[in-house]
């Protein structure tokens, strides 16, 4: 969860710039950057992070109405909400039921990355059963992002998170193995995603070009351009958490979701003192920032250790 909270922040100063942007300026972003907030401080990502821990710890698992209501109440338009979330949210305030508002996106359902950057807590209490971490991830997607696309695309995310918490840092991580175990777990309807992790295979046998990591993943705001090279992000960097974070938002495009979600994964493989302190020091500290987020964190684990 502070891994979401640091990669978000990370790349949020410079979300939508391309990459030769972000080299030529800074080479690969290894600073918390001034934004529209102040450095350290985060976007929706997080915010809506931090609704779905409460929501857990509260009712001991997942509850779509409490979940959907504490997104509407936290929601803050100064934190860089999505059109496709704020119509939802709108729905829902409105009396549309949790359940049903998220199909009304769109026409259909939205498959951005809305419900991928802010699964992190899922993947983390579901960590150990893999049919109830994709049932919750379906469920808590919906909510916002109904898509067949969007609701796969933030339950490969949460597996990812919760395949990282399985592994022991200490020993180096066998990438093509930890591909291999995401695409087994990618529904019939998630081809593309299938697809994507077959790419990142191949681009682990070598080491690609920025250009060629994102003519083959993608970097918009749509989970199927966006989530695999998260994950991409990771596991190429999966020795270090910085180095990590760092590429993933050195690739530009939406760099706050594409860093929160790496983050994420990279926090539950390496842990909290994988991050570095310079980093967690400048964090947003309010009354919902970064001591609250390791507060969450401990409840989610003393409730799992019931």
């Amino acid at each position: 969860m502070l891994g979401t909270h640091v990669g978000d922040a990370l790349g949020m100063p410079v979300e939508g710039y391309d990459y030769k942007t972000i080299e030529a300026n800074y080479g690969e972003l290894r600073q918390m950057l001034d934004a529209r907030m102040g450095a350290g401080t985060y976007t929706d990502d997080t915010e809506m992070m931090i609704g779905i821990a409460e929501s857990i710890v509260e009712y001991k698992g997942f509850n779509g109405k409490d979940m959907a209501d504490r997104f509407v109440n936290l929601y803050n338009p100064e934190r860089g909400y999505g059109r496709g979330t704020v119509s939802a949210l709108s729905l829902i305030k409105n009396g549309i039921g949790w359940n049903f508002a998220g199909e009304r996106v769109f026409g259909g359902g939205s498959f951005g990355n809305g419900s991928s950057m802010r699964i992190a807590p899922i993947g983390a209490f579901y960590y150990d059963d893999p049919n109830k971490l994709r049932e919750v991830a379906y469920d808590s997607s919906r909510i916002t992002h109904a898509h067949p696309l969007g609701k796969e695309g933030a339950a490969l995310q949460a597996f990812a998170v919760a395949n990282a918490i399985n592994l022991d840092p200490s020993e180096e991580l066998d990438k093509q193995s930890f591909v291999s175990d995401l695409i087994r777990f990618v529904a019939d309807e998630g081809e593309i995603y299938r697809t994507k992790l077959q790419y990142i295979k191949e681009l682990l046998e070598g080491v690609p070009h920025k250009a060629e990591v994102i003519n083959k993943l993608g970097h918009d705001s749509s989970a199927p351009n966006s989530v695999p090279t998260a994950i991409y992000a990771f596991i190429s960097h999966s020795h270090d958490f910085e180095d990590s974070v760092a590429y993933a938002v050195s690739l530009g495009g939406d760099t706050d979701t594409i860093g929160a979600m790496t983050g994420a994964t990279s926090g539950a493989y390496h842990g909290k003192r994988g991050i570095p302190k310079r980093w967690l020091d400048v964090l947003e500290n309010g009354e919902r920032g970064r001591n609250y987020i390791e507060t969450l964190a401990e409840k989610l684990w003393e409730l799992k250790a019931l």
